[in-house]
């Protein structure tokens, strides 16, 4: 009887050993993760398109994570490693060298400010890891960076199709645009916008009246710049400025009763929360580029599927209103651009993964890639087959109007828009 219990005690023991060196191998046989690098503005004056960045970033993490990894790489999970700049571009570049010296990302995503990226693109070069991002400043693809990958149209096209939009609408209506302002932010983004405009309206016919740069994050009341634009009979207002610079420039808008025919937004403003909060004083303004899944989410394979996926899944009602549905799809759309890489390359080495992101070549509908119409880099590292998207509010919805491709039968622009005092 002694030697029976024994013999199961043996027994036991030996199968616990074996699960023991199971487990422990199966673990030691688990491939490493392959990281991403977040360094951007969780706070300041550029938080929103950072925290927003943040949640949709991680999001994509996750699916990939319990999809089974990258499945090239034996099921490598993806990491995602977040830093705060501050909204201060010399903190950018502490806070960069810092993860690429202590963490060893394999690659980033940009600091979404092109500014900031400016100033971080060469700390990446330096340590030959690649960036993707979703500025759209054409600075960035003069500085002959190879490690350096724009998923997003370039803000002197965008301003040119915001300004085309306008007169064609202005000739269509019988309300011609004759004298148009201009108002940037400083940088390199805003900037260009500015220079974009100054030099092309003329070309249309159009007269710049006024063309002003101010110093981003300083001003707290555009009041006076907008009763000097009401002053020159400006009939338009081209802006590209920051998602709460927005807010104050309609709200100065409203208090100087300043009314143009049409005033619009070339930048990542009017879907975000800063200028939907200012309710039905947002009503009519212009903006590119926006997304409506309303009005285009059948018009971009995956692209509804994928938006009610991400809203299922986020629930907290304060990330749901920074995470608009234009910002959900750009963001993943660029960190689609590192998880097709990561497959590609098949390796942990950056200048591999770098290579692999230099031969992309993704259709709207491959994964994780819903915006029209895929993704392929040129020399420069711009993605020359993206469209932008171009749109009004009417009524507080988001009407396409541009691409024709986007464009729902009867959408027309509100041109004039409505005075205050009618609103």
């Amino acid at each position: 009887m002694k030697s029976r219990n024994s013999k199961q005690v043996v027994k036991v023991i030996l199968i616990l050993t074996m699960l023991f060196f199971t487990v422990n191998l199966a673990q030691a046989e688990e491939p490493a993760p392959l990281k991403i690098g977040f360094v951007s503005s969780m706070t300041g004056i550029a938080s929103s398109w950072a925290i927003s960045g943040k949640i949709v970033y991680q999001w994509v993490v996750d699916q990939v994570n319990k999809e089974g990894g990258i499945k090239s790489m034996g099921g490598a999970k993806v990491e995602l490693m977040v830093s705060d700049c501050e909204s201060d571009a010399k903190k950018a570049a502490t806070e960069v060298e810092k993860m690429l010296t202590l963490h060893k990302p394999q690659a980033m995503m940009s600091v979404i400010s092109s500014p900031m990226t400016k100033v971080v693109l060469p700390i990446c070069q330096r340590h030959k890891v690649p960036m993707v991002g979703i500025e759209y400043s054409d600075e960035l693809y003069e500085m002959n960076n190879p490690f350096w990958f724009g998923a997003v149209p370039r803000i002197s096209t965008m301003a040119k199709q915001l300004s085309d939009l306008f007169t064609k609408t202005g000739k269509e209506t019988g309300h011609p645009m004759k004298r148009a302002a201009v108002l940037c932010q400083d940088g390199a983004m805003g900037e260009i916008a500015s220079d974009t405009w100054g030099k092309y309206l003329p070309t249309k016919g159009i007269k710049v009246v006024a063309n002003d740069i101010y110093p981003t994050g300083r001003v707290a009341d555009f009041s006076d710049t907008i009763a000097k634009f009401k002053a020159l009979n400006a009939d338009a207002l081209f802006c590209t400025v920051t998602p709460p610079e927005s807010a104050l420039i309609v709200r100065a808008m409203k208090a100087t009763d300043f009314n143009p025919l049409g005033y619009g937004f070339s930048c990542t403003c009017i879907d975000t929360a800063d200028f939907i909060n200012l309710r039905k004083d947002a009503d009519f303004a212009f903006g590119i580029p926006v997304f409506s899944v309303e009005e285009a989410g059948e018009k971009i394979k995956g692209a509804a599927a994928i938006l009610r996926k991400f809203y299922s899944d986020v629930t907290d009602e304060r990330d749901r209103k920074l995470c608009s549905e234009k910002i959900v799809l750009e963001k993943i759309f660029a960190i689609a651009v590192l998880i097709h890489a990561f497959e590609k390359a098949k390796s942990y080495d950056p200048v591999v993964i770098r290579d692999a992101i230099a031969k992309l070549d993704l259709k709207t509908g491959d994964r994780f890639v819903h915006w029209p119409d895929g993704i392929k880099f040129d020399k420069t590292g711009w993605n020359s087959r993206v469209k932008a998207i171009g749109g009004q509010y009417q009524n507080m919805k988001l009407k396409i109007l541009f691409p024709g491709s986007m464009v729902t039968p009867g959408n027309k622009p509100v041109w004039p828009i409505p005075k205050w005092r009618e609103r």
